[in-house]
């Protein structure tokens, strides 16, 4: 009620669901009104669902949850279980790497052409993304980062519980107002990955006159600035923190990214500067 009631005046939904630790979808629900009959069945089908996931300790897929789905009492379809738990973001910790699709006929598939060139020697001239997961206590949470090589500063990212194109664009949409770049001067470098050869993606690049590079298949050294970043993010940061809610490994994502990273963290590449210092000195 206290978001519905200030969403129009001061504070944005997505800042106050963020302070008070409130799904934006939930709000959203609730504001739609009484939830239905199959709404509610399936919220309770997706309690137990992640419950017993988090009891046996993420290992079993969506069909070993079925069988204790349907042990336990529940009538439903193994689609509807994997449907719930995609929504949810929940994967297998013994499942192939979140994100990995065999490569689609009709996707295209672009030469690398930064070739591990990692020194640039202006900014807004070569930005390279990836995108990592972290087990949350919801499941999987999925974050996408765009690096700009010049400084090593992270120019966009992204976070949210589906694996998608989504998570991409929102990073470059955030990348792209802050830094203003001329697209015909830029190269955009990502891997192979779907959500990169997807429409969407390409065609809001190439709109824009970005160049597109992409990694050689299965070759992480093609793309080991934003490999790195996600090492150091894991390694420095969240590794420490356990398993928390999303919206609490959000905030924590988002206060290395645009504050400890580029503010205060020293790189040995940029002389022992930070990347903001770096940027600024050499401006």
């Amino acid at each position: 009620m206290f978001i519905k009631e200030y969403r129009s005046r001061e504070w944005p939904v997505s800042l106050m669901c963020d302070v008070l630790k409130v799904s934006r979808a939930g709000f959203y629900r609730w504001l739609q009104g009484p939830q239905g009959p199959r709404q509610q069945a399936n919220e309770t089908l997706l309690s137990f669902l992640l419950a017993r996931a988090q009891a046996l300790g993420g290992i079993p897929g969506y069909r070993k949850l079925w069988l204790e789905a349907s042990a336990a009492g529940y009538v439903c379809s193994k689609n509807r279980v994997q449907r719930l738990l995609q929504g949810a973001g929940y994967r297998s910790s013994v499942a192939c790497r979140p994100g990995y699709r065999k490569l689609k006929p009709g996707m295209p598939v672009l030469p690398n052409l930064l070739n591990r060139a990692f020194s640039v020697a202006a900014p807004n001239r070569v930005w390279v993304s990836d995108i990592t997961q972290i087990r949350c206590e919801e499941g999987w949470l999925y974050i996408a980062i765009i690096l700009d090589l010049y400084s090593r500063q992270i120019v966009g990212w992204s976070a949210g519980g589906v694996n998608q194109a989504a998570l991409v664009m929102a990073a470059l949409r955030q990348a792209w107002g802050e830094r203003k770049p001329q697209g015909e001067q830029l190269l955009f470098h990502s891997d192979q990955g779907s959500q990169y050869r997807s429409e969407e993606v390409m065609a809001w690049l190439t709109r824009r006159g970005v160049t597109l590079s992409m990694s050689r298949r299965g070759n992480c050294w093609d793309n080991a600035c934003a490999e790195s970043f996600f090492a150091l993010l894991k390694k420095e940061w969240t590794h420490r923190l356990g398993v928390l809610s999303r919206a609490e490994m959000t905030a924590e994502v988002r206060y290395y990214a645009e504050e400890y990273y580029p503010i205060l963290r020293r790189h040995g590449t940029l002389g022992g500067l930070t990347p903001r210092a770096f940027e600024a000195t050499t401006a």
